[in-house]
């Protein structure tokens, strides 16, 4: 008898003992089922969210979301994280990838053979750390019910006395620097000598309602009626527009064309990771990118959005920048916007 209860109790122990392991294991697993994705909130809600669930049905890994305001909010965290950054691809723009680029201990370069949708790409949308997921102009986004005439068709007009305290303008670290090289170009400036567009911002400090830290804020400004027009992106006039807000967008001379994508973080799950990006190249995320979120695809096989046709920059429109310029001097610039809005 005590024989038997001796190996019973035994038994039970080695039976719990495998559970555990077995469980410890499993839980493992579960946690290599998973990427996660830092990235926009808009991004997240209109784009990514609704393709999550038959993502995870097609390959087994859920996507789990990590919101920032920006991109350089996202470096900042993901930097001061390094050792353990609890995330595996990283949304952002191309200036401040370039600059994250450098920080090799924290991100890595792009599996090329395991990213086959590379070859679909149109030029100049990838290199050896950085993929965009789309691209689009920064124009004028405006509500015609509000604007005096129904209409704006310049950069000028925003500026005009009727629009005082209703206007949003991105602080330099969102769409980074293009408030600053839109406002030197309009001013007789250049990416070399950004004073003159400073100075001008600082002369419209009061003029202006916000300087806004993420498109999110200046949107629902807009919404709300707070504002009459806003520099923001075609996605924003598809959000307003979803939601029974006539809204309109304009690309004057210069409106700068921006590419924003995705870095790979060393975080220890890059199977995953790039799993997920191949995916987000593929035809028809990137046809549902540009139905949705009105932005730019970068896939060479899938049309704009009829809607984003509309509001692109004529050739002789659009202008583009030097990036790593932007990414040397955006610190000094960031500084100087300050010091004119804060007089």
């Amino acid at each position: 008898m005590t024989s038997n209860k001796t190996f019973s109790r035994r038994g039970l122990l080695a039976a719990i003992t495998a559970t555990v392991v077995l469980g410890a294991g499993s839980n493992a697993f579960a946690q290599g089922k998973q990427v996660k994705v830092m990235t926009f909130g808009s991004t997240w809600e209109r784009v990514l969210k609704p393709l999550a669930p038959a993502f995870k049905l097609e390959t087994g890994i859920e996507i789990v979301p990590i919101i920032q305001n920006s991109s350089a909010e996202g470096l900042a965290k993901l930097q001061a994280s390094r050792q353990s950054p609890g995330v595996d691809v990283w949304f952002t723009g191309e200036a401040i990838a370039m600059r994250a680029a450098t920080d090799k201990e924290l991100f890595l370069p792009l599996p090329k053979d395991k990213l086959p949708n590379l070859g679909k790409l149109i030029p100049g949308a990838s290199n050896d750390m950085f993929v965009a997921y789309w691209y689009f102009p920064t124009g004028i986004v405006y509500r015609p019910d509000l604007v005096p005439g129904g209409k704006v068709t310049a950069w000028s007009d925003i500026f005009q006395p009727a629009f005082k305290n209703a206007i949003a303008l991105p602080a330099p670290t969102v769409y980074p620097g293009r408030t600053i090289l839109i406002t030197s170009l309009l001013n007789g400036g250049s990416i070399d000598n950004v004073k003159p567009g400073i100075e001008f911002l600082g002369k419209m400090r009061d003029h202006v309602a916000m300087f806004n830290s993420s498109d999110t804020n200046a949107r629902r400004a807009l919404a709300r009626g707070e504002i009459m027009a806003m520099i923001g992106s075609p996605s924003a006039v598809k959000e307003l527009a979803d939601q029974n807000i006539a809204v309109a967008m304009v690309s004057p001379k210069p409106t700068p064309l921006i590419f924003e994508g995705m870095m790979m973080v060393k975080n220890g799950n890059e199977d995953a990771a790039a799993t997920f990006i191949n995916r987000s190249l593929a035809s028809d995320w990137q046809k549902h990118m540009t139905d949705i979120y009105n932005l730019g695809p970068v896939n060479k096989e899938v049309a704009p959005a009829e809607a984003l046709v509309k509001v692109l920059p004529t050739p002789e429109n659009a202008v583009t920048f030097d990036e790593a310029k932007i990414n040397q001097r955006l610190g000094e610039w960031t500084e100087e916007f300050n010091k004119a809005i804060a007089k």
